[in-house]
């Protein structure tokens, strides 16, 4: 069984990247020592993470008319700088990498199973929602970047996770591609939808349906 963690972000309590750093620690610790495996769900306040590239000496800095009022801080991982924000579940996948896919070494095999566990769910709302691989990692509908993943293995522990675009917003993304893919476009799964949706019903849902997905992509893989 998979622990779940949900948190809100929202005009007087914003749930920042800091927040969601700090708890990442607090329940990695309590999984070592557990031997459990946990997702955390965090719709955080606007930030723009930075890949390696952009930290690095004499890298260009990002155009303040781009940023807004997002906060920008350095990632823990590859790439070029990408946003997360309101509308969109960032989930963290906090597991043994054995345990959770069969073998020490199995980064790949983690990166996998983290989207084939989303798939379904994107699915449900984008019919076309399909898996790519390379440069394109992710998962992707035929207007754009559904969803994207990155994992860091931690003395055999997986850290971090996927980004899941739910709800469109016109600040989204503040006109940056999705980890810096050229030509790409975020796409989300509530686009185009007729007057009266309900979207913070719908957004609700998605922890629930990922988590659901987890337990069985997980329990029917044996070991």
């Amino acid at each position: 069984m998979w622990s779940v963690s949900i948190n809100r972000h929202s005009p007087t309590a914003p749930f920042r990247f800091a927040d969601l750093i700090s708890l990442q620690e607090e329940v990695l610790a309590k999984v070592r020592t557990e031997r459990g495996k946990a997702l955390l769900f965090a719709e955080l306040a606007p930030v723009i993470t930075l890949g390696n590239r952009q930290m690095l000496a004499g890298a260009p800095p990002l155009e303040s008319s781009r940023i807004g009022t997002a906060e920008v801080v350095g990632g823990e991982r590859g790439g070029n700088e990408t946003w997360h924000g309101p509308g969109q579940w960032v989930g963290f996948v906090l597991a043994p990498l054995l345990e959770f896919t069969g073998d020490s070494r199995g980064v790949r095999r983690a990166v996998r199973l983290i989207l084939e566990a989303v798939l379904p769910v994107a699915e449900l709302h984008v019919p076309d929602a399909k898996i790519e691989e390379g440069a394109r990692l992710g998962i992707w509908s035929d207007a754009g970047k559904l969803c994207s993943v990155g994992i860091k293995i931690r003395d055999g522990y997986t850290s971090s996770g996927f980004a899941l675009n739910c709800v469109p917003h016109p600040s989204a993304f503040l006109g940056l591609n999705p980890c810096g893919i050229a030509d790409a476009a975020p796409d989300f799964l509530f686009r185009n939808r007729p007057q009266g949706f309900d979207f913070a019903g719908e957004f609700e849902k998605i922890p629930t349906l990922i988590l659901d997905s987890f337990e069985k992509k997980t329990s029917a893989t044996e070991f």
